[in-house]
């Protein structure tokens, strides 16, 4: 990474207070609790998608950041903190064991890649914000640096496509 390129850990960092993922809409029924327990699945799920896929350093590090995206910019996420401290029982997961891993993998598959595209959206729909901001630090343009951001997310996308196909064997 350059510091001409654009990096999902950055717009991390630029936006952690912008609302990423919108509620489903019959979730506004659903108490903050099962709103948390989502959220906190949904994390875990693309957070698990470093291990499954752990044999291509850059496809594990793209499912984390995607992960900590969702994590600082799901407008709930506050709510859910407080909500975890208050509780007596906070909802921790464990860390999946090896022999679980490959089922686990196949088992959120589908999950993983509509969160996958979910986040993706969300950091698309950021990116001229973020342009904007980053340019006059950089001193380029905000259409240069959108251009670049753009050709540079859509090529690391690629690899991380490209090491999933690899190592799923398809």
């Amino acid at each position: 990474m350059t510091n001409k390129t654009f990096a999902l850990p950055l717009l991390l960092a630029a936006l952690a207070v912008s609302a990423c993922v919108h509620t489903q809409p019959n979730a506004s029924h659903a108490s903050l609790a099962d709103e948390c327990e989502q959220l906190a699945k949904d994390i875990n799920t693309l957070a698990n998608g470093s291990l499954c896929y752990r044999e291509s350093s850059e496809a594990s590090r793209y499912f984390n950041d995607l992960s900590r995206i969702l994590q600082f910019n799901h407008p709930k996420t506050d709510q859910c903190r407080q909500q975890a401290r208050r509780s007596s029982n906070p909802n921790r997961t464990a860390r999946p064991q090896n022999n679980d891993l490959g089922k686990l993998c196949a088992d959120t598959r589908a999950e993983r890649n509509r969160l996958r595209r979910q986040v993706e959206a969300f950091a698309d729909s950021k990116m001229a914000e973020y342009a904007a901001a980053e340019a006059p630090k950089r001193g380029i343009s905000a259409a240069e640096l959108l251009r670049q951001t753009r050709a540079d997310e859509a090529a690391r996308r690629a690899r991380v496509d490209a090491a999933i196909r690899r190592i799923e064997g398809r």
